[in-house]
């Protein structure tokens, strides 16, 4: 069992009254100064217990991932090299497909829910205001769009045209909707006491599990059908490790409260449309190319995102235990809102820089070394994903920040503007350049998207100024990363060489500063 963070989970206890047995206090009144000097202490002592709590609950998330791409790498690899690429191009198409059922299955409830399970919000009706009562409606209303969810996905894959065996894979693969919907309601049980640790374990856990029934599976030779086991599998093993750590922090029992499923299905209106839009925007590539190009450009094109699977998730791992935090700044204390949104942006210059050093500068030698030549035809679709990726993370933390302020109106009309300059370039760019295009036409888009976004974030005053000049040390770094990259790889395995542009875009991060106004260097020194 991994170690309980909850120990970071205390708020810092607000100063008390003078202690009349206190000597100093027995000689007059505390200068103004040394009032002032404490109450300086106590705000950096709770911005500092705050930055380790997400900090504590990133790298829990963080590092169950990087567990989790090892394992899950090692299954695409196994699958890849025992499929051909046309097989393979129809798996990527069948969970393309799954994804986009996140339209209907969260519809962005989970991020309004982190306020009721804090007990803050007094205009729940009726009993919801009790966050036992609200975590079993929640999780019922949940489990119920899981099951549409499922319904749904059959749906879409017959009015495609798909063939049977993938309309027959997907019947199996459905089944991931039905249980991986309630399994994401009970993380927001977890990530309202920044206790992340046990989702991490239980990703790692259900991994393990895949992983190992999906070598058995290419050992004996494997198929379409059979490679679709391990992922329901692994969702299996989720549910049944995060079901009893819950009902250790609450009674949890499913509920069917009408008013506030109505209710919540009502707030959400906003961030479903945005959801669904955004989540269309990010999966439309793949699907117009099994249309416009085919299932061998769809395999390619999904060994390219599996490279930027890690990358994306650290949007998930700092924003998931920020918006905790932010949710209980505001509005109450904006200038802890702001810091801790600060540090979130540096650490995902740290992160995102890392991935465009490593995956930008050796795209090829990685993609041939893990998958094979065939698959590294597609290392330039890698390298403008992985800057796309990027870039994506900021825009992430924007409109985490927007939810958490309760201003995300504008976010639809945000991806709906992605969405159609997305489609529109693709069609334009996947019939001459395949999954190259695709790949340009996903970093266009997200260009327009993530300035559209930090505009509707400095629209509201009360969240300016954002204090992110720290992140001109990012570019820099990146380009002396890159540039050592490229000198070592002349004279140096590329593995070596890799490891020497780390170690470069880390020494200028932490020469420039970036990585202490991220929360990574050392702990803030405390006055006695």
């Amino acid at each position: 069992m991994l170690n309980d963070p909850a120990q970071d989970d205390a708020p810092a206890a607000a100063p008390g009254p003078p202690d009349p047995t206190d000597p100093i206090e027995t000689t007059g009144p505390v200068p103004e100064t040394q009032t002032t000097e404490d109450a300086e202490d106590a705000k950096a002592a709770a911005e500092d217990d705050r930055s380790r709590s997400v900090l504590v609950n990133t790298g829990w998330l963080i590092g169950s991932r990087l567990a989790q791409a090892v394992l899950g790498w090692g299954g695409t690899l196994l699958i890849a090299r025992t499929m051909s690429l046309e097989e393979f191009g129809r798996f990527t198409t069948i969970f393309t497909v799954l994804g986009l059922m996140v339209i209907v299955t969260d519809m962005g409830i989970g991020r309004i829910a982190v306020r009721g399970m804090l007990g803050e919000d007094d205009t729940l009706p009726g009993a919801a205001t009790d966050p036992v009562h609200f975590a079993g409606a929640y999780i019922g209303l949940r489990s119920l769009l899981g099951v549409v969810g499922y319904v749904l996905v059959l749906l879409v894959v017959t009015f495609l045209g798909y063939p049977m065996e993938v309309v027959g894979a997907t019947a199996v693969a459905g089944i991931v909707i039905v249980l991986s919907t309630p399994s994401s309601a009970l993380d927001v049980v977890f990530q309202a006491r920044l206790q992340m640790g046990i989702v991490s374990a239980a990703g790692v856990a259900g991994l393990v599990a895949q992983f190992a029934l999906t070598a058995a599976i290419a050992a004996a030779g494997g198929s379409l059908l059979l490679f679709i086991i391990p992922a329901v599998l692994c969702q299996v093993v989720v549910l049944s490790w995060k079901i009893p750590a819950a009902r250790r922090l609450l009674p949890i029992r499913l509920i069917v409260d009408w008013t506030l499923w109505k209710r919540l299905l009502r707030e959400a209106l906003p961030l479903t449309l945005g959801i669904g839009l955004a989540t269309v925007y990010y999966r439309v590539d793949a699907l117009m190319l099994s249309k416009l190009d085919g299932f061998d450009a769809v395999g390619v094109y999904g060994v390219s995102y599996k490279f930027v699977d890690l990358l994306q998730f650290a949007a998930t791992a700092v924003t998931v235990p920020l918006l905790t935090v932010l949710v209980q700044s505001w509005p109450g204390d904006p200038s802890a809102f702001r810091a801790a949104g600060r540090r979130a942006a540096m650490l995902l210059g740290v992160l995102g820089g890392l991935a465009i050093v490593g995956l930008v500068g050796f795209a090829t030698p990685l993609t041939t070394s893990l998958y094979g030549a065939g698959y590294a035809v597609g290392d330039d679709a890698t390298r403008l994903l992985v800057v796309a990726t990027t870039l994506a993370l900021f825009g992430s933390l924007a409109m985490t920040c927007l939810v958490a302020v309760g201003r995300n109106r504008g976010y639809p009309l945000v991806m709906l503007t992605g969405l159609v300059l997305n489609v529109g370039a693709n069609l334009v760019l996947i019939p001459r350049y395949s999954y190259h295009g695709a790949a340009a036409a996903t970093l266009a888009s997200e260009v327009v998207v993530l300035a559209l976004l930090l505009t509707l974030l400095l629209r509201h005053g009360e969240l300016r100024p954002l204090g992110l000049g720290r992140l001109v040390v990012m570019p820099l770094a990146i380009g002396v990363g890159l540039g050592v990259g490229y000198a070592g790889d002349l004279v140096l395995p590329w593995v070596l060489a890799a490891g020497l542009a780390a170690a470069a875009f880390v020494a200028v991060a932490v020469l420039g500063g970036l990585t202490r106004a991220a929360g990574l260097g050392l702990p803030r020194r405390r006055t006695a």
